[in-house]
């Protein structure tokens, strides 16, 4: 599981305070849960990049005045010229109420039918799951060194402790195609016809 902690200050809702902090390298965010006030809070640019920038899947854990708040991000918005961050949101979870995230999914291993001369088609790169938040998987490991040419792993083969998966179970993960035979015509010289 990886989870992040991310210290921030309160701050007050309204455009001229949002531009005041953006100007002294800090960002406007929200934190919102159902049936709660929204909190608004800011944190420094740096702090936010593990948070932003990363392909992994984790909790955000929102620290503000010594208090913490379990959440993951949900949006983020970014500047159309300087590509800086704008603004972003945190949805607060609870530990031990299942939430849906995305993941990536990791191909390990070497494949037999690749070792055969096949080629490896990793077909799905993030699957949705729904997972306690305090155990979200930074990734999914699919192991393919079994895999022979003309075998396929799924959705279904895949099982993973703790984790729901929502795809179809017909969803395809994983695939060693045999190699192409590519079939060619040979075509006869042309002959030169002689001058009789």
């Amino acid at each position: 599981m990886s989870q992040v902690t991310l210290p921030a200050e309160p701050r007050t809702p309204g455009a001229a305070e949002a531009k005041k902090l953006r100007a002294n390298d800090r960002v406007p965010g929200v934190f919102y849960t159902n049936g709660e006030e929204a909190v608004h809070f800011s944190v420094s640019t740096l702090a936010l990049r593990p948070v932003v920038y990363t392909s992994k899947a984790q909790a955000v854990r929102l620290s503000i005045n010594g208090q913490d708040r379990l959440s993951v991000l949900k949006e983020v918005s970014f500047d159309p010229i300087s590509d800086k961050i704008l603004h972003f949101d945190l949805l607060g979870v609870r530990e031990g109420e299942p939430i849906v995230v995305k993941v990536p999914v990791h191909v390990t291993g070497l494949a037999i039918g690749v070792r055969e001369g096949g080629t490896l088609e990793h077909a799905l790169h993030k699957t949705s799951i729904k997972v306690d938040p305090a155990n979200i998987p930074t990734h999914i490991d699919v192991d393919v060194s079994q895999l022979g040419k003309g075998q396929n792993i799924h959705i279904s083969d895949l099982n993973v402790p703790g984790v729901e998966f929502l795809e179809r179970p017909g969803t395809l993960v994983a695939a060693c195609h045999a190699p192409k035979v590519v079939a060619v015509e040979e075509t006869a010289a042309p002959t030169k016809k002689g001058k009789k």
